[in-house]
């Protein structure tokens, strides 16, 4: 283990994986905010799902500091406003150079840029970094995180903190607030799954950040089926044990995937949730979806009966049917569109 000391504190080497698509200005405002976080054993690794604009320019220009006024705007600003503070520079790197061990001495702070190579989807894509991070050979924790966030200086400290007081880390979650409304939760780490509908359930959304302080970190982590995929902090034994992210979902229910997999690994691992590391969530923006899109519909739903057909096949049927009702209401609301993509799905065989 790679450590740094913070007073008579050990530090874990944590690293931090973006995953970039096209959403240059998101990812450079997340960046902002990673300056200032209060933990000093930390990289960031960004890796660029073969983005179609200007978005590896972009992120090859930001340690030179031009674009970081035109970011700080919205309630949360001040958290990527442009400070005098230094930024790190990239090493630029193929997804194979990413994925080779390193050799020789690793310099903390050195900072990766990862071109994947083509779009992986969140999965994949996320994959590369973690691939990247245990090749470096000093990685304790890997902090996936995604780019349409921005987070508070504590919010590292706060997960390291819960994840090391569990005697068997897995993944741990941080409070979701959302960006355009910093005191109402998106999620309280994670969520729960109701298996007999094939849905998942935020814990805590939409209620005001102080009334959720007051449910109590233990209860909220007692009723965690997963960690929500936009803060998860996972451990290296972990990684090692469960595996990596499973890239055939593309896009959602990696991160339940991930979850189940650990509670099935002997022993498990436990899902932690850190109510003090607090991240600010622009809502659908990395993956594009912000929008109720029929593509999004289509990515969601699949994910899901693949989930189903993965971990509770006796239940594939009645997750099919409820897709299938869900089709029907779709239909006599007037969104056809909507609708034939369920029906699609409901009938289709999802793969494995």
């Amino acid at each position: 283990m790679l450590e740094v000391s913070c007073g008579n504190v050990q530090l874990p080497r944590v690293y931090v994986v973006l995953l970039n698509w096209n959403g240059w200005r998101d990812t450079i405002a997340c960046l902002e905010s990673l300056l200032s976080l209060e933990y000093d054993n930390v990289s960031v690794i960004v890796c660029d799902n073969a983005s179609s604009n200007e978005s590896m320019d972009r992120l090859r220009e930001w340690p030179l500091g031009h674009q970081s006024d035109e970011l700080a705007v919205g309630p949360m600003g001040s958290l990527v406003a442009s400070r005098q503070r230094s930024r790190p520079g990239w090493r630029e790197l193929t997804r194979e150079q990413a994925e080779t061990p390193a050799t020789g001495a690793v310099d903390v702070n050195d900072w990766a840029l990862i071109q994947t190579g083509a779009n992986l989807g969140f999965a994949g894509g996320c994959n590369v970094g973690l691939r990247h991070a245990l090749a470096r050979g000093d990685a304790d924790y890997v902090w996936l995180l995604n780019n349409d966030t921005v987070v508070a200086p504590t919010a590292l400290n706060e997960l390291v903190q819960v994840a090391n007081a569990s005697p068997q880390p897995g993944i741990t979650g941080s409070t979701l607030l959302f960006y355009d409304r910093p005191d109402t939760v998106q999620a309280l780490g994670g969520g729960t799954f109701n298996r007999w509908r094939a849905m998942t359930q935020h814990i805590g959304e939409g209620l005001s950040h102080r009334a959720a302080q007051a449910a109590g970190a233990k209860v909220v982590q007692d009723r965690l089926a997963y960690v929500v995929g936009a803060s998860m902090l996972v451990s290296k034994e972990f990684i090692k044990r469960v595996g990596l992210l499973h890239e055939a979902y593309f896009l959602y229910f990696e991160e339940l995937d991930w979850a189940e997999r650990a509670k099935r690994a002997n022993p498990p691992f436990a899902m932690g949730y850190a109510a003090g590391s607090l991240v600010y969530h622009r809502v659908g923006a990395s993956a594009g979806t912000a929008a109720r899109s029929l593509s999004s519909i289509a990515f969601l739903n699949r994910s899901r009966m693949m989930f189903m057909k993965r971990f509770y096949p006796r239940l594939l049927p009645v997750a099919r049917m409820q897709l299938g009702w869900e089709s029907v209401k779709a239909a006599l609301k007037g969104r056809l569109a909507e609708a034939a993509v369920l029906s699609r799905i409901a009938l289709s065989a999802p793969g494995s």
